[in-house]
């Protein structure tokens, strides 16, 4: 009887198991696909590059394929290269025309595609890209940045693009715009933005960064800490920010005004920095918001307890005095 029983509970235990894991449903991850761009009569594989003329038209390939046991949906974007702040190229944000100086973006020169991959399928998709049919200065690095439309916030895959017409290498050049609090992997952090507003690739850039905040705690050497940053970036994009990441080891970030001063070097040209810039209650809100495990300052309580201590005291001196008066005025 206890046999039956047995086999019996296995057995449902098993139709179970077998029914939970038939309802949770495979998914292909984008590690499981890659991306080839094609490349004819070059001996760069890793990226197209076009040297250009205005008004002209080009055609790009590329090749990708699914290796995972279940399809993916993937979002092919053009974008413009980005800085990281650890000197990194990428291409995960969208730039529009204007920023930093740049003159034409890539997004405005092809169009963006989806695209659906079977489970080991592969793929060529092409893209037309269209030149503006006034000439351009320096290096355009463009690029396709490929995510999972069901977790797009997953990292990409990238295929850069760089666009000449000239051939001729201009230098870049650096200047302090602005800060910005931002929450990375829900912890806070300050930026401090510079900006390379020309369209030259830079190398080797050395920055040293100091941030303050300006107000009365700071003022008796309280509240936020004063920190610096070293900094190296062995790429800089064209036309594009340079984040300078102030990790606040999660703190809080304090709207209020802020005061970043440093340089940047480059082989032997110098940058220097100085300027003040605010973060509004809202910046703040918004970044604490998204933060997680967020160590509270208390300093603010802190400075109360002793104030009202000191209150306190004075008040039992002012009545022990107030005492020995009156008694001294019955005499």
């Amino acid at each position: 009887m206890k046999k039956k029983i047995i086999i019996i509970t296995a057995f449902i235990f098993g139709l179970w198991s077998g029914i939970f894991w038939q309802s949770q449903p495979v998914k292909a991850m984008l590690s499981d696909v890659s991306v080839t761009p094609i490349v004819e009569n070059s001996n760069v594989t890793d990226k197209f590059q076009i040297v250009a003329q205005p008004n002209r038209v080009y055609r790009v390939k590329m090749s990708l394929t699914n290796f995972a046991n279940s399809d993916i949906r993937l979002r092919i974007r053009p974008t413009n290269a980005s800085t990281s702040s650890n000197g990194h190229l990428i291409y995960s944000e969208k730039v529009q025309a204007g920023q930093n100086d740049l003159r034409y973006a890539f997004a405005d020169l092809t169009a963006p595609q989806n695209l659906n991959l079977k489970s080991n399928q592969t793929k060529q998709v092409s893209f037309q890209i269209k030149l503006p049919p006034e000439k351009f200065r320096g290096l355009m690095i463009g690029g396709f940045y490929i995510y999972d439309l069901n977790n797009p916030h997953d990292p990409g895959l990238k295929v850069p693009v760089w666009l000449t017409e000239t051939n001729k290498a201009i230098g870049g050049v650096l200047s302090l715009n602005g800060i910005e609090p931002q929450a990375v992997a829900q912890a806070p952090f300050i930026n401090v933005n510079l900006s390379n507003n020309q369209p030259g690739l830079m190398k080797n850039v050395t920055v040293h960064m100091h941030l303050r905040r300006k107000g009365l705690l700071e003022f008796f050497k309280l509240g936020f800490k004063p920190m610096i940053v070293d900094q190296r970036y062995a790429v800089i994009a064209p036309n594009s920010k340079v984040p300078i990441a102030f990790d606040q080891q999660r703190l809080p970030i304090k709207p209020g005004i802020y005061q970043a001063q440093g340089t940047a070097r480059s082989n032997k040209t110098k940058w220097k920095f100085a300027g003040n810039f605010r973060i509004t209650q809202a910046q703040a809100d918004r970044v604490n918001h998204a933060s997680r495990n967020l160590t509270p300052d208390r300093t603010v309580m802190y400075l109360g307890i002793v104030l009202g201590i000191l209150i306190l005291i004075m008040f039992v001196i002012w009545g022990l005095w107030s005492q020995q008066r009156q008694m001294k005025q019955g005499r």
